[in-house]
């Protein structure tokens, strides 16, 4: 038995004891449940709750996982899909409303099934499909931000809404303009700046969205300094969803593998944020943090055992010691069986991450990793 944060749990966990709600002292959860999806979202409600569970091995977080990975990801891919339909050239009329809901729906309730597994399907992305996977993973981790910053369910429905529609106005423009693999013209660059805007003119039309959404979307290239466009708006002119969306677009473009430049490792993108942290609003920039963890899902990492591991979840009340696949063994030798190892768990104390792999000491691992 051991007491854990309600961020931690996962579906299949067993709980140990009761579960009361400390302020009232009313029972919510008895002892012996096993936890669903619906049971994990009614505890996260409770600020003021002890969670003890039974012992919940790596082993078995890793079956679950796989499980709701298969699921997650046949989801995902299907909003993938209404989206590439949605963001069809040359688009004359504003999407419908009622279905971008249903996706903003779909894009939470897999977030609520397991964010970790989201997360590292969000590293999968094809070239052919940026700009339709660019718009979902960007209305992912825009909720993710927003839900770090307890918006309420009003505010997060037209805060997907707005990241989903974000990058409407690109599907104006011609196709090897933001298909390509060569350094932009300044004609060109000078149209990419109007994407948002005409990302508005198509979708004010329609009266089906409100002020706020349109906002978010027109802003979103806009920076605190002014330095963004189409406006060059600043601080405080800029809305708060083109802010949140803002980060989430940002990180979304470095971590994703383009035809004219390799990806970043999530670390990296994050420390290019937060190298140019006078742009964007400090506290969405904390939101993403707290919620991405000290080190990202999908980070590379050496142990001090000299293996070497991918980061496969995060715990927000233990940033430092998250859950990793150990791939290579201490000699850089590529493992038959990869196994998963919870950091925080006590068998695994001693076991901490030395450094995050990046740039020349990254690409040999790599090599290996895809033999």
């Amino acid at each position: 038995m051991k007491k854990i944060d309600n961020s931690a749990l996962v579906p299949g966990i067993i709980l140990a004891r009761d579960v009361f709600d400390l302020n009232s002292g009313l029972l919510i959860i008895s002892a012996g449940t096993t936890l669903t999806p619906e049971l994990i979202s009614r505890l996260e409600r409770f600020d003021s709750i002890d969670i003890y569970v039974k012992e919940f091995s790596a082993t078995v977080q890793e079956e679950h996982e796989k499980r709701l990975a298969d699921k997650i990801a046949a989801d995902h891919g299907r909003v993938i899909d209404r989206a590439k339909t949605l963001m069809s050239r040359n688009q004359e009329k504003a999407p419908d409303v009622n279905l971008l809901q249903n996706m903003v729906g779909d894009i939470q309730s897999q977030i609520e099934l397991n964010s970790n597994v989201l997360l590292n399907l969000s590293h999968i992305k094809v070239f052919d499909d940026y700009l339709f996977t660019h718009v979902v993973n960007v209305a992912m981790l825009a909720l993710i931000i927003g839900q770090q910053l307890k918006l309420d369910e009003v505010e997060l429905k037209d805060l997907g809404l707005a990241a989903l529609l974000h990058d409407f106005g690109m599907t104006k423009l011609e196709y090897s303009i933001y298909d390509h693999n060569r350094q932009l013209t300044a004609a060109e660059w000078e149209e990419v700046k109007r994407h948002p805007d005409y990302s508005v003119e198509m979708l004010q039309k329609s009266g089906n969205f409100s002020e706020k959404v349109l906002a978010g979307i027109k802003d979103h290239h806009e920076r605190l300094d002014g330095s963004g466009y189409p406006s060059k708006k600043k601080a405080a002119e800029i809305g708060y969803f083109a802010k949140i969306i803002a980060v989430a677009d940002v990180y979304d473009a470095c971590i994703s593998r383009r035809k004219y430049r390799k990806p970043l490792t999530p670390r990296r993108a994050l420390k290019n944020l937060l190298g140019q942290s006078h742009l964007f609003d400090l506290d969405i920039l904390r939101a993403f943090i707290a919620a991405m963890a000290i080190y990202p899902i999908g980070s590379i990492v050496r142990l001090n055992t000299g293996e070497i591991a991918k980061v496969v979840g995060c715990h927000r009340n233990e940033p430092f010691r998250p859950d990793i696949r150990v791939l290579l063994d201490a000699q850089r030798k590529r493992l038959s069986a990869p196994y998963r190892l919870n950091l925080t768990e006590e068998a695994n104390l001693r076991i901490y991450i030395e450094e995050t792999l990046e740039e020349e000491a990254l690409i040999p691992i790599m090599e290996l990793l895809e033999e």
